[in-house]
């Protein structure tokens, strides 16, 4: 019963802002399996420049931006904001998915001859970032003024909601992909889903109310100026244990987006015509049937035990992959599992998906936390706002460090006949996380009683 209470509680903007994130994942997550591979196959370019294109540059944008975007939407409104950034989201995958249409006629190339689309893409994909990165700091802002002091709650509600988007996306660009192609599931599928979005936010989202100054519902909600947003950045920056713990779970996220650059051209690998986003789907359906679940076992953990936990799990996820390797003579060869044939290392992947969702489980919500207990009293809303940096450090280094790592290991090699080298692949990518452990466990001894102190004084 005091669940429905706290649900029917939520105002319409806030049901609203979850709508407009599930479009808004579905449109993402329809093409975010199959992003590198597009690029690599169809647009022929080296996984090399493919990774970095989707990882460095499209999740760099939307994870890094929205520490001076979310100031703009501030200023000028999250509904206009949101508007603005569903128009450039939607003419960024509409220009992705046409560029094969557009861009030889464009530069008046010959089209039987191989056509550089670097330029058109990255249009793109700055298009798709910008307006990404706006749409985040938007909806989060419209979640916490909208929930009052059922955060908690309203914070489990959007990250739910994030998984269904994904699960959407992913289900519709399969039928899609395989009806269509490719290149229809970023034309079709990703800029419908944008359109979607934009149309709820034109019609059925209204701005939250918003306080100018001082707290509401205990939360500071003070406006700042893009100059006070750059000042907040250097300040937050010169924290170099805060950098250092920073950089430290950036190692986690470069194995994390390895699921979207590394992992899809080595399911390539072991099957041409893999259904890379049905693999991938493992991710969002072990979050929405096993977050509460995790959440519950865990509750009593310290952030930081979880945050090592989440760690551990990710890594080990990732050796999992090593296994075949050491197993079976041919990891391609394929194996029947209810009448559907498999490569038997694509087993392995999908035990490697499931269990870097656990560890995603345990570590993403828990890094919020975490900071939040570090950060000096009364400056928790500017640390929060950097809570994406790690995520941001590990897409930017880590994508092409994996396609190039593909490249190295086993593209190159097979070009030459030689036998693919999988096993220093992978350990490369495990070594990330016992980087991250490790550096964890150092962050924590020297921290830990500083932390600590500071908790009892808050509590």
């Amino acid at each position: 019963m005091s669940t429905k209470t706290e649900k029917a509680s939520f105002p319409g903007s806030f049901w609203a802002a979850n709508t407009i994130e599930l479009f808004e994942r579905a449109a993402f997550y329809a093409v975010a399996s199959f992003v590198v591979i597009y690029f690599h196959e169809t647009l022929g370019m080296s996984p090399t420049l493919a990774a970095f294109l989707n990882g460095s540059l499209l999740w760099g944008l939307v994870y890094f931006l929205p520490i001076l975007s979310g100031t703009l939407a501030d200023k000028y409104g999250f509904k206009r904001s949101l508007t603005v950034s569903f128009v450039l989201i939607a003419m960024g995958y509409f220009t992705l998915g046409t560029v094969q249409k557009f861009w030889p006629g464009l530069i008046g190339a010959d089209t039987a001859t191989a056509v550089d689309y670097t330029i058109p893409v990255i249009m793109g994909i700055i298009l798709i970032g910008i307006g990404g990165s706006i749409v985040k700091p938007c909806i989060a802002g419209t979640i916490q003024k909208t929930s009052g002091r059922n955060a908690t709650l309203g914070f489990g509600i959007f990250y739910m909601v994030i998984n269904v988007g994904s699960m959407s996306g992913r289900g519709v660009s399969y039928f899609a992909r395989v009806n269509l192609g490719i290149p229809a599931i970023f034309t079709y599928v990703a800029t419908a889903f944008a359109l979607i979005g934009l149309l709820w936010v034109v019609f059925v989202y209204k701005e939250p109310e918003y306080v100018s100054d001082g707290l509401k519902d205990d939360q500071r909600v003070a406006k700042k100026t893009l100059g006070e947003a750059l000042l907040g950045m250097v300040l937050v920056l010169k924290n170099l244990k805060f950098v250092f713990f920073l950089v430290v779970i950036g190692f986690f996220w470069f194995i994390y987006v390895q699921i979207y650059n590394l992992i899809p051209l080595f399911l390539r690998y072991l099957d041409p015509k893999a259904p890379v986003e049905i693999y991938t789907l493992a991710n969002p359906v072990m979050i929405v049937c096993f977050q509460l679940l995790i959440t519950k076992m865990t509750k009593k953990w310290s952030a930081i035990k979880s945050i090592m936990a989440g760690i551990i799990v990710t890594t080990l996820g990732m050796l999992v992959n090593v296994l075949p390797i050491l197993l079976f003579t041919e990891i391609t060869r394929k194996v029947s599992i209810l009448g559907i044939l498999f490569p038997i290392a694509t087993i392995f992947v999908l035990l490697s998906f499931a269990s870097m969702a656990v560890g995603e489980m345990l570590l993403a919500s828990r890094q919020y936390q975490y900071i939040g207990s570090i950060a000096p009293k009364g400056e928790e809303g500017l640390y929060l706002g950097y809570a994406n940096l790690p995520m941001a450090f590990g897409t930017i280094i880590g994508s092409p460090i994996g396609g190039a790592m593909y490249e190295y290991f086993v593209s190159s090699r097979v070009e030459k006949g030689l036998p693919i080298d999988a096993v220093s692949m992978w350990l490369i990518v495990s070594a990330m996380g016992v980087i991250s452990l490790l550096g964890l466990a150092i962050y924590n001894k020297y921290m830990g009683k500083a932390i600590s102190e500071k908790q009892a004084q808050n509590a």
